[in-house]
């Protein structure tokens, strides 16, 4: 139950938490201005792109400040009641300290779930906004193109699906182009070509094959190969519209489907994989560190000076085996695995924290 001791608890955490996010923000702030301020005072610039490439490039990076600001004010609070002695007189009141402090778990609680929707909702579309913003009217490369890509995968109309190995956009030729056209769901039709360029006709593609599906779009029905072969298909080169968006400009599904695209063309794909998994996984970092917080803090003894210590060093390590864990699920362990170890490895020293502090009561 949420008792008026919690509420009380998580409304003294309130007050911290926000001070020390909002903190952290203009920190964040700050440091884009110093490390672009030669971008942002360039000739022709406007002030006004700068400020809104400042604020919504904000989204991103304060969605990483939330578990430091949650760790910060979960050890002031938990100082604060220690040199208060409220803590004190709650055990001697018979109150347990995981009933007490509570309200601390709850809010590290709703501060991830919290997390987790801005990063769903809010941080795809300002990322995006942001990079265009930045790209267009601050480095002014509103009339640079990228014309050659690689590992294409893009839609195309009526139900086609195009991939190539390379695609030279100026040009008007891929590399190894598959096309494949699905029908209700189910492939129908897959042209697979060593090369294919665009005249006005249409797409002329060289030392291929025709494969027709049957009507359940997994056994082939037909296979015809052929030399030379146009085909009428109205995509010009320049309407391949070819995005190459970073997982932070992505939801959750957005990156899922760009995966499974980018595996039916045979990219390799781990690294995006691990991002996947990511945007679960470090949204739950704001509730391991209070629950590791409150006993780390309750062994400080309520010093100010050991809690900042800790919470710089707890901060660290945790960030560290954040970085560390998606090293290793590149290659050597389970994806889900390295997306999760920060959370796996602080959420079982929490456990064992708690389980040595109340055999110590």
């Amino acid at each position: 139950m949420f008792t008026i001791l919690s509420r009380y608890v998580l409304r003294k955490f309130m007050i911290p938490f926000v001070a020390a996010f909002g903190g952290l923000c203009i920190l964040v702030m700050f440091a884009q201005v110093v490390d672009r301020l030669d971008r942002f005072l360039a000739e022709g610039v406007n002030f006004g792109h700068v400020l809104g490439y400042l604020f919504t490039s904000l989204p991103f990076q304060a969605i990483n400040m939330l578990p430091i600001a949650t760790l910060m004010a979960t050890l002031f609070v938990v100082g604060n009641l220690m040199r208060t002695r409220e803590y004190v007189a709650g055990l001697a009141g018979g109150i347990p300290p995981e009933r007490f402090l509570g309200g601390i778990l709850v809010a590290g609680l709703l501060i991830s779930f919290l997390s987790l929707l801005i990063n769903e909702t809010v941080v795809p579309p300002s990322t995006r906004y942001a990079s265009m913003v930045y790209k267009k009217h601050i480095q002014r490369l509103g009339e640079w193109k990228k014309t050659v890509f690689e590992d294409l995968c893009v839609m195309g109309a009526d139900g086609r699906i195009w991939n190539a190995i390379k695609f030279d956009q100026g040009a008007g030729k891929m590399e190894r182009a598959i096309v494949n056209t699905i029908t209700n769901g189910r492939m129908g039709i897959q042209i697979d070509a060593m090369e294919a360029l665009w005249n006005k006709t249409g797409w002329t593609f060289k030392n291929g094959v025709i494969r027709t599906y049957e009507p359940n779009g997994i056994s082939i029905e037909k296979v015809e190969k052929f030399k030379e072969k146009l085909f009428p298909f109205p995509e010009k080169p320049d309407e391949l519209e070819v995005k190459e968006p970073q997982p932070e400009e992505m939801n959750y599904q957005g990156l899922k489907e760009h995966i499974d695209r980018l595996s039916a063309l045979g990219v390799p794909v781990r690294p995006l994989e691990v991002e996947l998994d990511m945007k679960l996984a470090f949204p739950f970092t704001c509730f391991m560190v209070a629950l590791l917080g409150v006993p780390v803090s309750l062994k400080g003894r309520g010093s100010v000076a050991k809690g900042i210590a800790l919470g710089c060093i707890i901060a660290i390590i945790y960030l560290g085996f954040i970085q560390f864990g998606k090293a290793l699920a590149l290659r050597l362990i389970p994806v889900w695995m390295g997306a999760w170890l920060g959370n796996i490895v602080f959420g079982a020293t929490a456990l064992v924290f708690w389980w040595r502090f109340r055999k110590s009561l």
